[in-house]
């Protein structure tokens, strides 16, 4: 009875015996030394969830831990959708003399140490409190030290908590590590780099042609800054070139999660909105304050998503239900709000049925449709499984070695589209342009023919005046017309408004004038027969007019419609108001007779003088005037005077002395000037 219980127990000790020395054979990874190649550490390793830096510790007993592969996430096995610490342990033997070894661990999801023997022996990105990671994992390279070696190697990985768009199925070790030769094992690390950066050449050559396509319209933009066009393409091609830079795999891998993330938001958010901006002027909607006020506002409330967004991701290590939610509703809302984009190119079709407009809008919706498909079927798919977004990653052509993915595509045929467009746009606004400066250089050589230059002198007087246009074209307009029998027809008046409209009024009035002086010399007679001929003629606007008739003794009539009385030696001249010309067809003028004695001046003038204002919105009023108008300034000094305070309208002076009997014959004199503006 004592016998068979002794071969019982030594039995029962020889079974766990067995299968303790199995259990430790199932851990350990035992290989001859690689020399310079290298070997992939198969078999499972030993795993738990949690954190205790004792587990570094090469004599802890771990028989109780799970076992889970090296080549797989633990997402993808036992822990799906666990986030935090967990361990990984095996145990190493390598048997064979060889110089150093190094192993080669592929990128972990998302940080990580590495023991060895209980020593660390590197790290990856670094552990809470200060967790920071990598937007994309790279291999990385580590001493073992010489062979034979054998020892336990220790990972303490860490997974951040996981966001709207991550997938359930990470964490951890996504390959088995790697044992063998350092210089070996760093070619291996580099050439999955090199191999996608020879794939994404084109990109990169893509991206430096959209980058200098952005600095030339740039350029363009700063040459013209009236041309808005010009600086939304070259925020767009900015953008969209840094973001292609930004989206490489070797940028990602050498980029923390944080700092990536904020560059392809912003940067994201900013060609978006230039995007925006660049089609409301295609289409004709920069200018209607509907569109630009939505604009603004959306423009606003996608940026403070963004701002929201990015706000949370720099504690994002701590992530809990709260800040998840906050995450998903931002990243909801600037997720549609790039929809924009349809309703854009929608109504610009509809208002404007411009064939040449149709590629632009091709172009846009199919990058804009691309990219609404991908991020809403990105949102939550951990919880949806949509595949969808996944797939369409890696639609596109390769060819030979190289790969052009579909957003790739659709990107260049975006910024292939939009500047064949831009440019055509400008070259057809530069010939309209073209034709627009024609025809007012061709109004500006009327009207220059209009003014008058060239006047004979009129004997007993001194007339003097000066014309300063506050643009190219001018609204004022003033004549002297010289008597039979002596004296001159003094007109001076005012068109409202500036530009072609107002030339082309000046035009009619001297055109006008002109022939009813052939008729009569009476001023009030004047006053109305150019306000029957304005009527309905102005579109809208009117003209001050002042008509004077005076005769070589001095005598005179003045008569006004809407003008400001003249100056006679710094007094003002008591005219009674009147409508201006244009705007009632029987209106009445009246007039009044006064004498001009010898050395006495008149000064009339446009309200281009007296409106004429300073940086702080001061006026020159008609204070300055009448004190220039006593002290005998001429009309170059009062204009200049003027000009100099701030000229904000056109600007006409002109000045009539009666000359004394005892002057000489050549004092009389008629000196009228223009100073066309250049620009």
């Amino acid at each position: 009875m004592v016998r068979r219980i002794g071969v019982g127990f030594g039995a029962l000790f020889l079974l766990v015996f067995l299968l303790s020395g199995f259990h430790a054979s199932a851990q350990a990874f035992r290989t001859q030394n690689p020399g310079p190649g290298s070997v992939k550490i198969t078999g499972k390793w030993q795993f738990h969830t949690g954190d205790n830096l004792a587990w570094a510790n090469p004599a802890y007993n771990d028989s109780a831990w799970e076992h889970l592969r090296g080549d797989e996430t633990w997402g993808a096995q036992t822990h799906p959708g666990y986030t935090g610490f967990a361990w990984y342990r095996k145990r190493i033997d390598v048997t064979g003399n060889a110089p150093a070894l190094s192993i080669l661990v592929p990128p972990v999801d998302d940080a990580y140490e590495i023991y060895w023997n209980g020593k660390k022996i590197g790290s990856y990105g670094s552990l809470p409190p200060h967790g920071t990671w990598w937007e994309a994992g790279h291999s990385a390279v580590y001493p073992l030290g010489k062979t034979p070696l054998t020892g336990v190697l220790a990972l303490r990985a860490w997974k951040a908590p996981l966001s709207t768009v991550d997938l359930s199925n990470g964490g951890g070790l996504n390959a088995s590590p790697v044992l063998g030769n350092p210089s070996t094992l760093a070619l291996q690390a580099a050439a999955p780099r090199y191999r996608r950066e020879v794939r994404q050449l084109p990109q990169i050559l893509i991206a430096a042609v959209v980058l200098v396509a952005g600095l030339l319209s740039l350029l363009l933009f700063l040459r013209e800054r009236d041309q808005w066009m010009y600086l939304w393409l070259a925020i767009y091609l900015l953008a969209d070139g840094l973001l292609s830079f930004l989206r490489l795999d070797a940028t990602l891998q050498s980029l923390h999660f944080l700092t990536a993330q904020f560059g392809l938001q912003f940067i994201g958010s900013f060609q978006d909105i230039s995007l925006w901006l660049l089609l409301l002027t295609l289409f004709g909607f920069g200018l209607e304050r509907r569109w630009r006020l939505w604009t603004a506002a959306l423009a606003t409330l996608y940026l403070i998503a963004q701002v929201i967004d990015i706000a949370g991701l720099f504690n994002w290590q701590y992530a809990g239900p709260g800040m998840i939610w906050t995450d998903a509703v931002t990243t909801v809302f600037y997720t549609l709000t790039p929809l924009y984009i349809f309703f854009i190119v929608g109504f610009g079709l509809a208002r404007r049925k411009r064939m040449e407009l149709w590629p632009v809008a091709i172009a846009a919706f199919l990058y804009g449709l691309y990219n609404a498909i991908f991020q809403i079927s990105a949102q939550g798919r951990r919880f949806t499984h949509w595949t969808l977004a996944a797939d369409m990653s890696r639609w596109g052509l390769h060819l030979g070695g190289y790969t052009f993915s579909a957003i790739f595509l659709l990107d260049t045929l975006l910024f292939v589209v939009l500047a064949f467009t831009v440019a055509r746009e400008q070259i057809l606004e530069r010939r309209r342009q073209t034709r627009i400066e024609t025809e007012i250089q061709s109004a500006r050589e009327v009207q220059q023919v209009l003014v008058p230059e060239d006047v004979p002198a009129i004997p007993g007087f001194s007339i003097a005046s000066i014309y300063k246009p506050a643009t190219e074209l001018g609204g004022d307009f003033s004549q002297v017309i010289p008597l039979k029998g002596g004296g001159a027809l003094v007109v001076l008046g005012d068109v409202s408004g500036h530009g072609l409209r107002a030339a082309m009024v000046v035009s009619l009035i001297v055109g006008a004038l002109r022939t009813l002086a052939d008729i009569t010399q009476e001023p009030v007679e004047i006053l109305r027969g150019l306000n029957r001929r304005l009527i309905g003629r102005t579109q809208g606007g009117f003209a001050t007019c002042a008509v004077m008739r005076i005769g070589p003794d001095g005598d005179a009539a003045l008569a006004t419609a809407g003008h400001c009385p003249p100056f006679r030696n710094g007094q003002e001249l008591p005219v009674d108001g009147s409508l201006p010309l244009g705007i009632v067809a029987d209106a009445e003028y009246e007039e009044i007779v006064f004498r001009l004695h010898e050395s006495e001046m008149l000064t009339f003038y446009t309200d281009g003088i007296v409106e004429a204002q300073n940086a702080h919105r001061e006026l020159f009023g008609f204070d300055r005037v009448r004190e220039m108008a006593q002290a005998g300034s001429s009309a170059e000094q009062i204009a200049e005077e003027a000009s100099a305070f701030g000229q904000e309208d056109d600007i006409t002076v002109l000045t009539l002395t009666r000359l004394a009997a005892d002057q000489p014959v050549h004092a009389a004199t008629v000196s009228l000037t223009t100073q066309i503006a250049t620009g």
